[in-house]
């Protein structure tokens, strides 16, 4: 006689949270198919298996649904995130939040959805608003984690860690996007930003140092121009044992008269 496994009741508020998970699921599944405009709140019911009311019990409206997983995407982040905030090793650290994004968005169709949900953020002011309160959060908390590794003398600490933090997710979300067009993980691509970071960081941290400055050069000296004297040459003394012509005899005479 089979044995029937019972299941462990779910309080109301974990099947609010498993009813709300399969939604957005369901809802994923369809905008990766036709794409959030071409996607209708009927459809996304029947992909879930609930009527339309039970759907609006957990979300208004399509965008509701997009900006909801615009911040589970983030909460996520953040979370992992959190993981690595008091590491000693910060050049490992985010080399294992960039392979954590990039295995998270292997999948062709998680990538472009996810790139999708960004590009709607531009378009739709209610989506727009919770990605920029989701992606805020997310670099300040970055930025503290930079500063962190600042106080330890991990990193150069004149490196202002909120426009390192900025750049930082900028090159991840551009990972993202590189992997809507391919159909792996770019390992190539990974193993070259991990050795970026570490020539980043490691340069940065050397130039913290204080360095004492070489000394200026001495001037080479010019040698000076050679001085010329254009005075005339004096006029040669009259020689007093040459016997003066006849000549000279008489010019003398003429200027005595």
């Amino acid at each position: 006689m089979a044995i029937r496994k019972s299941k462990t009741p779910q309080s109301p508020t974990q099947r609010a949270d498993q009813k709300r998970v399969d939604i957005l699921k369901s809802a994923g599944k369809c905008f990766r198919k036709n794409g959030f405009h071409q996607t209708s709140m009927q459809e996304i019911c029947t992909e879930v298996g609930l009527g339309p009311g039970a759907v609006y019990r957990y979300f208004t409206s399509k965008d509701a649904i997009i900006a909801a997983m615009a911040e589970d995407e983030r909460r996520q982040a953040r979370t992992m995130l959190s993981e690595f905030h008091d590491t000693d090793d910060l050049p490992q650290a985010l080399s294992a939040i960039t392979r954590a994004f990039a295995q998270r968005y292997a999948a062709i169709s998680d990538a472009g959805l996810m790139t999708e949900i960004y590009a709607e953020g531009l378009r739709n002011k209610r989506v727009g608003a919770v990605i920029k309160k989701a992606e805020t959060e997310w670099v300040d908390g970055l930025a503290d984690m930079l500063r962190t590794a600042q106080e330890r003398g991990q990193i150069d600490t004149a490196l202002d860690a909120q426009q390192a933090a900025l750049l930082l997710t900028a090159m991840w979300d551009g990972i993202v996007i590189r992997q809507a067009y391919t159909q792996e993980v770019p390992e190539g691509m990974l193993a070259l930003f991990d050795d970026m970071l570490k020539r980043w960081l490691s340069t940065a941290a050397v130039s913290s140092k204080r360095v004492k400055p070489a000394p200026a050069p001495v001037p080479k000296k010019t040698p000076a121009a050679p001085q010329f004297d254009f005075a005339p040459d004096p006029e040669p003394e009259p020689d007093a044992d040459k016997t003066p012509t006849q000549a000279e005899t008489d010019l003398r005479q003429m200027s005595l008269i």
